[in-house]
């Protein structure tokens, strides 16, 4: 199943030498630990940039999104088994 979902989100992240690392989100009040990146690409938004992260916590798969003019991690889409 596919939900959009298109939510802020908190995120806990690591930086690695020029590389971004989503480790954990908190999103409606539950943490979920990301096992694994499977995907990221970005596209251009005005000056910025807007950065897509496919990501899973092993039950499920997400898209998260980062923007560069805002500073705002969001969850954009939910893959689930159903």
């Amino acid at each position: 199943m596919y939900e959009v979902i298109e939510e802020p989100i908190e995120v806990l992240v690591s930086f690695c030498d020029t590389k971004i690392v989503p480790l954990y989100f908190k999103w409606r009040n539950k943490r979920y630990k990301i096992d694994k990146l499977n995907l990221l690409h970005h596209k251009r938004d005005g000056e910025g940039k807007i950065y897509y992260f496919n990501v899973t916590d092993k039950a499920n798969y997400f898209k998260l999104s980062f923007s560069t003019n805002n500073l705002v991690w969001r969850i954009e889409e939910l893959y689930f088994d159903g």
